[in-house]
């Protein structure tokens, strides 16, 4: 089979053409050029009447030298495409291009295959008696990404998998890992190794993504097996007003609530490398002598906590056993593991905790003398974080596990792999001779 290079450099070559592959989410997959022919075991319909593919942009907003939006026009006269623009409908559906030479007289192909574009759909723009014009935006457009994508919120921000394949990638993330979309959730009472609780022995098919539905799926703290989970991750918590007396006061008062700083809707951010930061304050309530904090530091796992200043005042890592009252502490609960954990100065009278338990979220809590802070408003936190633990890869593309790194070529691996791209679709070995030279 000749390649690209040379049959484009002949004065009779074989006929050029496009290739696109439509997958949804449910793994169905159809497959449309401009002439009927077979490429890899498959069949594509000759249903392409135009498309803009060649339509380039140099250094645009949507891609660099490359298609920012590809528009299809598909032969509809059977409406078999209008039924699918129904169910299961194209918007969100991967469209991936392909380009090379195919002998139309046998339909198979006479060269290799370039990917030119890969990309999601829109729902259809026009669907008329004989045709149906559809249109895609490149997976490199960064207007349809949100990154950080986790918000603060009361409710848990994780996808709640309700169907059985969904809770058995539920159980370790399936191929993406900790990048699916169920991974958060977690939710497999039915699968090996999974967690949860059953509903008169059957999962649970959906969620509100409230507390109380939490507790009920076994998913906040323990499940009814006591296997822990803490996967919540809304903020809801406050905490009561008690009655205290501080050192050498005479008469007890009500304790000090400061107002919440974690304000809803904003992004949970994301740490990469060594950073100082002020991360968002969830509560501060004081007792008389200290003044409890808690701090969401940000979004997965992080390396570790390095310092914590609060309005100016270094305060030092908590020591079990020693009496810190006239310093302060703080403690990492958290590191941001898929489960969370408790921060165990706010529970009830029988011990259990009444706080958030912050799932796939790092958080700490940080206590501080008087003197620091007295509670009547929030402090000024500062804290040095080594963010995210990254995946990373061979020049020969074997997985090397996760660590701590600050390297800029895995960094924009793992912002990509958070937009949706999968280690099969990316260069892993490039990546790995780019980190090579940025570690030097």
């Amino acid at each position: 089979m000749s390649s690209i290079v040379e049959l484009k450099e002949q004065s009779i070559t074989e006929t050029p053409l496009i290739l696109f592959d439509c997958e949804w989410t449910s793994g169905a997959v159809q497959r449309w050029s401009t002439h009927a022919v077979t490429f890899s075991g498959h069949t594509y319909q000759p249903r392409v009447l135009r498309h803009n593919l060649f339509e380039l942009k140099w250094n645009a907003g949507e891609g660099i030298d490359s298609a920012g939006k590809v528009g299809l026009t598909l032969a509809n006269a059977d409406a078999f495409l209008s039924q699918l623009a129904a169910v299961p409908g194209f918007k969100g559906a991967q469209l991936t291009a392909r380009f090379g030479f195919f002998d139309l007289l046998t339909g198979e192909a006479a060269s290799e295959t370039i990917v030119l574009f890969r990309g999601l759909l829109n729902p259809p723009e026009e669907i008329v008696e004989a045709t149906i014009r559809l249109s895609a935006h490149s997976r490199l457009n960064p207007q349809r990404l949100f990154l950080p994508d986790m918000r603060i919120q009361r409710r848990c921000g994780w996808a709640f998998p309700s169907t059985a394949a969904q809770r058995a990638e539920a159980v370790d993330g399936g191929a993406r890992g900790r990048y699916s979309l169920h991974f958060g959730c977690g939710y497999s009472p039915d699968q090996t190794e999974g967690v949860g609780n059953l509903n008169a022995g059957q999962p649970y098919g959906a969620c509100a993504y409230t507390r109380n539905d939490c507790v009920e799926r076994g998913m906040f703290d323990k499940d009814s097996a006591n296997r822990i989970t803490a996967r919540f991750s809304g903020i809801e918590f406050v905490p009561a007003s008690i009655l205290v007396r501080g050192h050498g006061d005479s008469a007890f008062q009500s304790s000090r609530v400061a107002e919440n700083q974690a304000r809803f809707n904003d992004f949970v951010p994301i740490h990469y490398g060594t950073v100082w930061t002020s991360p968002p304050v969830v509560l501060a309530r004081n007792d008389g002598n200290l003044t409890r904090i808690e701090v969401l530091l940000g979004a997965g796992e992080l390396n570790s906590l390095l310092k914590v200043v609060v309005n100016g005042v270094e305060i030092p890592r908590g020591v079990s056993g020693r009496n810190m009252t006239a310093t302060g502490w703080y403690n990492l609960v958290n590191n941001g593991a898929r489960s969370g954990g408790f921060n165990l100065e706010f529970t009830d009278g029988l011990g259990n905790p009444l706080g958030d338990p912050y799932g796939s979220m790092a958080f700490a809590a940080i206590s501080v003398p008087n003197r620091v802070s007295d509670g009547r408003s929030l402090p000024n936190v500062q804290v040095m974080v080594e963010g995210l633990k990254l995946d990373s890869w061979s020049t020969t593309g074997e997985p090397l596990g996760s660590t701590f790194t600050n390297n800029p070529a895995w960094v924009l691996a793992d912002l990509l792999r958070r937009a949706g791209w999968n280690p099969a679709e990316l260069d892993l070995a490039s990546f790995a001779n780019a980190a090579a030279c940025c570690g030097e």
